[in-house]
């Protein structure tokens, strides 16, 4: 508990830096981050900028290969790396949507089956309920209910993407971390994705750690935004402000990386 007597933040980051292997330079260096429970943060940056590794970091994926050192608070508890308090807080405290939906999916298994498995594994929940459960889970996302009888590769990316959002907030966690969850998608596509993330993170109360090289899925998903340039937050600060008065040049320069298409023509003369 902090001095004043209020709960913890429910993530904090100080001083991280990341190393993988024999590298010359450190993919992360010397990261400060904090999340607010129920709160939204975007990490926004280039390919390569170290937003994925921070977030792998933090949820202590990183390979065997990476030298984590600096301190992540999870609650206001201290989680060394390769902590094995990690597996007692994975789905049922944290979560993560990955890239590739795909990647997230048996191609074998249906997605009902897989989804369910949620439930019997960490509630052991009987199967027939399970089963019921993540029908009505792809529903809240905007998928058929016939969804749960398909397999990975009978759904488009947009809609393997929700269900893996559906998957990560299926046990409530109180952090919920998503890695680029627009990537590769078409625009209508990406916005109904963005629109998921939104609305699961109203109805669950979960924080929102929002990973993304298109700064405007940050902007309209996040409160408050990160710019991260060779592994170093560059900027930080309430993502209106940010877009608003950008201070760094690559914040600028993601800003100007924007789509904005003229208006159409519409009518005749007058």
């Amino acid at each position: 508990m902090p001095d004043n007597g209020q709960p913890a933040p429910l993530l904090e980051v100080s001083d991280l830096t990341v190393v993988y292997g024999g590298a010359p330079r450190p993919a992360v260096e010397g990261a400060d981050l904090v999340l607010e429970r129920a709160g939204s943060l975007g990490l926004a940056g280039e390919s390569g900028s170290g937003k994925s590794t921070l977030a792998h970091a933090v949820l202590g994926l990183l390979p065997a290969t990476a030298r984590r050192t600096g301190t992540v608070r999870f609650a206001g508890a201290e989680l060394a790396s390769g902590s094995a308090a990690y597996r007692t807080l994975r789905w049922k405290r944290m979560s993560v949507v990955l890239q590739d939906a795909m990647n997230a999916f048996n191609p074998v298994v249906t997605m009902g089956e897989q989804i369910a498995e949620i439930w019997t594994t960490h509630q052991r929940t009987g199967w027939r309920e399970a089963l019921e459960k993540a029908q009505g889970l792809v529903q809240r996302v905007g998928l058929e209910s016939s969804a749960v009888d398909r397999f990975p590769f009978e759904l488009s990316g947009g809609m393997r993407q929700r269900a893996a959002i559906a998957m990560a907030v299926a046990l409530s966690p109180d952090l919920v971390v998503v890695d680029e969850p627009t990537s590769a998608l078409d625009v209508l596509s990406a916005n109904t994705v963005v629109d998921v993330i939104n609305a699961a993170r109203e109805e669950t109360g979960a924080a929102f750690l929002v990973i993304s090289h298109d700064i405007s899925v940050i902007a309209r998903t996040c409160a408050r935004a990160c710019v991260l340039r060779e592994g170093r937050v560059v900027e930080e600060g309430e993502t209106p402000k940010l877009l608003e008065a950008p201070e760094h040049e690559v914040t600028r320069r993601l800003i100007l990386a924007i789509p904005r298409l003229p208006l159409a023509e519409t009518g005749g003369a007058s």
